[in-house]
Parts: C-alpha cells; sequence; structure tokens
C-alpha cells in the first residue's frame, strides 16, 4: 500500500467515490470537482496496484461542515480566534480494503500535513448512524488532542435541502455528528 498526496488528476476519482458511498447527490460532484485547483484543498491516499482505495482530504484555513451550522462557526471560531485551522473534508476507505489500518494510517499522514501547511487547530466531523455507530471515531485521535467536542443529534437532517441525500436514511436523515476541535 503507498500513501502519497492526492493531485488535481485524482479530483474527479474522489468525486464519484464520494458520491457513490458517502454522501449521495450531484451536489457532492460539483463541490469537490470545483477544488480540482487545489487551492485550498489537499490531502493523501492508498494506493494499491494503481487504485486508489482509501482517502482524507481536508481544507485549509476554513472552517466547513457538510451543512451549514452558523452557532458552530461562532464557537469554533471564538476559540481559536485568528489561528490556522484545518477541516478534515472526507475520509473514505473502500469496503474491500477495511479493517486494514487504512483510515489511520491515512490520519497520521494528514496530521502531518496540516502541521506542515501551519494548522494549529483541526476540525473533525464524524457522522453518528441511526444506531449510534461513528465509522470514523477510531481515527479521529491521530488529529491531535481534543479541546471541544459536542454531539449534535439530527445534523444532517437538512441534506434533502441541499441536493444531496443520506446513504443511510435517504432523504429523510436522523443522523447526527460528533463535532472535535483538536490542538494539532
Amino acid at each position: 500500500m503507498q500513501y502519497c498526496e492526492i493531485c488535481s488528476d485524482d479530483i474527479e476519482t474522489i468525486a464519484v467515490l464520494s458520491e457513490r458511498h458517502l454522501t449521495h447527490g450531484e451536489k457532492i460532484i460539483k463541490d469537490i470537482n470545483s477544488r480540482k485547483d487545489l487551492k485550498d484543498y489537499f490531502g493523501v491516499k492508498a494506493v494499491e496496484d494503481g487504485e486508489i482505495v482509501g482517502f482524507y482530504t481536508c481544507i485549509e484555513g476554513r472552517i466547513e461542515f457538510t451543512l451549514p451550522h452558523p452557532e458552530m462557526y461562532r464557537i469554533i471560531r471564538e476559540m481559536i480566534g485568528d489561528e490556522k485551522i484545518i477541516t478534515g473534508d472526507t475520509l473514505y476507505v473502500n469496503p474491500a480494503y477495511r479493517g486494514r489500518g487504512i483510515a489511520s494510517e491515512l490520519a497520521r499522514h494528514i496530521t502531518v500535513m496540516s502541521r506542515e501547511r501551519g494548522g494549529k487547530y483541526f476540525l473533525t466531523e464524524a457522522w453518528i448512524h441511526p444506531d449510534g455507530i461513528i465509522p470514523a471515531k477510531k481515527i479521529v485521535p491521530f488529529n491531535g488532542d481534543v479541546i471541544y467536542e459536542k454531539t449534535i443529534p439530527r445534523f444532517y437532517s437538512d441534506l434533502y435541502k441541499y441536493g444531496m441525500e443520506c446513504p443511510i436514511c435517504g432523504k429523510n436523515c436522523v443522523c447526527g455528528a460528533q463535532i472535535e476541535l483538536h490542538r494539532l
């Protein structure tokens, strides 16, 4: 398994995999494809036999969530002031490759890259399934020490308003999110 930084040639594959396996909707593909210039978008990919089998992407310098949550923006900005933040955007591992430590290795690499880019804080938004499972929970500790944490039930309930659909619930999403702010 090779781990390396994503490049603009990877963006279309990342968009397709994100839309197919994570949040559904044409908006996802458009949003990710709009980042092709990699201006404030970066990430690491896991590659085996020339195929991307996992990736972890981030947004540099901005607080971003899947959906607008102004109260969370305000809380986090008040905590960090003008310090540089990195927002974890998308973490994905091909189902056939799960359970091999790929997500943890991607998180280790992304943390190093975030520090190299001058990040002081790292923001994660971990999906909470209706049954309470948080798939990304095991890798979140690799993003630094948690200094703020908040669980928000039904965080994704408005996905449909933005032309998106939950991969678990469909149009009527009841999933929550675990928001964590880490010191890098």
